[in-house]
């Protein structure tokens, strides 16, 4: 049996005594007192990442708050986008390209000089309407590409080939009419793609889901996601 000392006079002890008979302190057991080192420690080191987690917590919570409500500015924005569309941009530039087509167009019919008072109230209002028409349409196009909707490169060569044989006219004749219309044959192209993709997305809702035409397009915009960064 191993011999008991006062750890503090280092007179004997009995097994069961606690408190030493010579100079009055308690006894102290050595193992428990080693084992709470460790545990303290650890308690310690616990606390410690609990409080870089909480501030980690705050700063990237703040972070997102301040950024959501503007007051930081959004790194995900920049000054050429007009609009996000379920994570998509649409660009000033295709804004404005597409009101200058829709510019000439209503100029041509109503001689509006654009420049009086009046006409930039139009302009402001078909600017309003033209970015309206291309979030309505991005929408039905990302929402096709969300339903696995895909068009071939056969199907838009053999509408375009519907569309000449119905029109009577060359290749060359083709594109000279789509020049005067201010679009090039694959931007053509490109229209009939989404044409293609948004009448499939259409079909998809009404033959396989039994929606009507109108349930199943609010039901898209519903889901879609839409941030308007521009008047």
């Amino acid at each position: 049996m191993d011999k008991i000392e006062c750890p503090h006079c280092g007179s004997p002890l009995g097994n069961d005594v606690t408190v030493c008979g010579e100079c009055g302190k308690e006894r102290v057991d050595t193992e428990k007192e080693q084992l709470s080192v460790p545990e303290e420690q650890s308690s310690k080191s616990n606390k410690n990442i609990y409080g870089i987690l909480a501030v980690f917590l705050v700063v990237v919570g703040g972070a997102a708050i301040l950024l959501f409500s503007g007051l930081v500015p959004n790194p995900f924005r920049d000054k050429t986008t007009a609009a996000i569309v379920n994570g998509e941009k649409i660009s000033i530039k295709e804004l404005d390209e597409k009101l200058e087509i829709f510019k000439k167009m209503y100029g041509q019919s109503n001689q509006m000089n654009f420049s009086s008072p009046e006409g930039k109230q139009a302009l402001a209002d078909m600017r309003g309407q033209v970015l309206n028409a291309l979030i309505q349409e991005r929408i039905l196009i990302t929402e096709a590409v969300r339903e696995k909707i895909t068009v071939s490169k056969q199907d838009i060569t053999d509408k375009i080939a519907g569309i000449k044989k119905a029109m009577n006219i060359s290749d060359q004749d083709f594109e000279n009419f789509l020049k005067n219309h201010s679009m090039s044959v694959d931007a053509f192209e490109k229209r009939m793609e989404r044409e293609a993709l948004i009448n499939k997305l259409i079909a998809k809702g009404v033959q396989e889901k039994g929606l009507t035409k109108d349930a199943w397009l609010k039901e898209l915009h519903s889901r879609a996601r839409v941030e308007v960064l521009t008047k």
